[in-house]
């Protein structure tokens, strides 16, 4: 069993992928974010970018246990809120269904014709009963249905900040303020500013 975890773990480390920022003429980078070095004398290391794995990875990753792929994507302040979240929906789950069954089974000493057994609220109605437990067990379905709910958002998140992780803003993306000046159909001139951004 030791053996297991251990592989386990392993390939979780070892699948993590490698970032290194791009120093001046030392890192190439091969993938989707290719790097150019004009003096191939300088590299020093070669990086093997494979961004394009990574959303598929990620979504895998949280599927198999929540917050791994937020982890995965080095969004490790998610994983608190991941756990959190699913510590109160837990909490409150066994808090409708424990009311639930107190409910049901007070219905349950009122209608079976047993002097022996009696319901923990006597004053209550057979009518009263009904729908308390109808209230809380609809109440901890719902409850069920936001566990399921918060399972697929963290999937979904890891998988599109894994896909976040293929855009590239750097210093080469600028933007540039002009005056514009243009003429309507009634021969009027027409006042403004022109932004234009360039992608290098």
């Amino acid at each position: 069993m030791k053996s297991f975890w251990f592989a386990t773990v392993f390939m979780v480390i070892s699948s993590f992928p490698v970032f290194s920022q791009q120093d001046a003429d030392t890192t190439l980078i091969i993938g989707p974010k290719s790097s150019t070095i004009s003096d191939t004398e300088n590299i020093t290391d070669i990086v093997y970018d494979t961004l394009e794995n990574r959303p598929n990875t990620a979504s895998w990753y949280s599927a198999a246990l929540p917050g791994l792929g937020q982890a995965y994507n080095n969004k490790f302040w998610k994983i608190p809120i991941i756990y959190g979240g699913g510590l109160v929906v837990g909490y409150y789950i066994n808090y409708n269904n424990q009311l639930y069954k107190q409910y049901r089974d007070g219905l349950y000493a009122l209608i079976d014709q047993d002097d022996r057994t009696q319901p923990f609220n006597p004053n209550l109605s057979e009518n009263d009963y009904r729908r308390a437990t109808d209230y809380w067990r609809r109440n901890r379905d719902l409850l069920f249905l936001a566990a399921l709910v918060l399972y697929a958002v963290n999937i979904v998140d890891a998988h599109v900040d894994a896909h976040l992780a293929l855009f590239n803003i750097d210093e080469d993306i600028t933007m540039k303020l002009d005056p514009y000046i243009d003429q309507t159909a009634m021969q009027t001139n027409l006042y403004g500013i022109s932004i234009k951004i360039r992608l290098n």
